[in-house]
Order: structure tokens, then C-alpha cells, then sequence
């Protein structure tokens, strides 16, 4: 599970990058880019979406981190106090819930309208080639986000609860 972990950190930085790429004002083909940087909410918009989806990103690596058992000792009040394991299933399994009904909703979406089964709208309209591979390089571990944040949550939640399979049934194991 710390491939999964590792996931949970890494694969959204691409399309941060490519956002903030686009923010700063890099021609990376998005047709809508000068839109975003004219008004102080859309960068606002953009920049708060990075700064969740960072924070979401470091949230899944500490699912395969001890900071995300026990809170680290530097913090006043809290450090060194075990970190409730159905807490942490239950808010991860509900922002993990949350992330793949809109990302999959989106990629849904896409691909129905790159494959003209449905008519819409895409971010890649007017790009060229390169700057669509560049879209896509950036997007497509976007997309297996919730999926590497679903498989560390798994993983966490054997590790803290110490279920194991067996055959066909949960067997419960002591945790030391």
C-alpha cells in the first residue's frame, strides 16, 4: 500500500503544475487561460483549488506515514496522541467518495465528447498537438487520483484495524 501512498502524494502535482503554469501566463493552449488571470477571483479560484488539492495530496501520504497515526510531538496539545483510525476512514472515505463522482464525472464527460458520442465542451478545444499530449500528461494521473487515495485508505485501514482475509472471511487480528 505505499505505492498507493506514494499515489496519493504524486499524482495530482502534474495538473497542478500544468494550473499554475497556466495561471502564470505560459501558453500551455487552454483557450480560456486570459480569463483566469484578469480577475482577482478566478486566480483566487485557481489558487485555492491548488491549495486544497496539495493538501488533500499530503492528507493520502500520511495514510502510509506515522504522522498519520500519531500527531508528531511538535504539536502543542495534540503531539504524541493517537490519531482515531475510524476518523480517519470515515473523512478519507467521504473526500475519497467525494473525489471520484467529480473527477469521474469529468472524465466521463470528456471522453463522451472526444469520442462524439455527445456534443460539448473540452479544455483541450483549440490546442495543438503538443499542447493537448502536454493536457493529457498532466491529467490522466489526475484522473487516478481517488483511486490510489481509495487503495491507501484499504491499506490503512488493515494496518490500524488489523483485519486480514482469510479465505472468504475477515478474520480480526490483535494489533499490537
Amino acid at each position: 500500500m505505499h505505492v498507493a501512498g506514494w499515489g496519493s502524494l504524486l499524482l495530482p502535482l502534474p495538473s497542478v503544475g500544468w494550473r499554475i503554469a497556466m495561471l502564470a501566463g505560459l501558453d500551455v493552449g487552454f483557450g480560456m487561460s486570459s480569463e483566469f488571470r484578469s480577475s482577482t477571483a478566478a486566480i483566487g479560484y485557481v489558487l485555492g483549488l491548488e491549495v486544497l488539492t496539495l493538501v488533500v495530496a499530503v492528507l493520502g501520504f500520511g495514510l502510509i506515514r506515522p504522522w498519520g497515526e500519531v500527531v508528531p510531538g511538535w504539536v502543542p496539545r495534540l503531539g504524541g496522541r493517537t490519531i482515531p483510525a475510524g476518523l480517519v476512514l470515515i473523512v478519507g472515505g467521504i473526500g475519497c467518495a467525494v473525489l471520484l463522482i467529480l473527477i469521474g464525472t469529468v472524465l466521463v464527460k470528456f471522453v463522451l465528447v472526444w469520442t462524439g458520442a455527445e456534443a460539448g465542451w473540452t479544455p483541450d478545444i483549440g490546442m495543438s498537438p503538443g499542447q493537448r499530449a502536454l493536457l493529457l500528461t498532466c491529467y490522466i494521473p489526475f484522473f487516478a487520483w481517488p483511486l490510489a487515495i481509495a487503495a491507501a485508505l484499504v491499506g490503512y485501514g488493515r494496518r490500524r484495524l488489523g483485519t486480514r482475509r482469510s479465505g472468504d472471511a475477515a478474520v480480526r487480528v490483535p494489533v499490537a
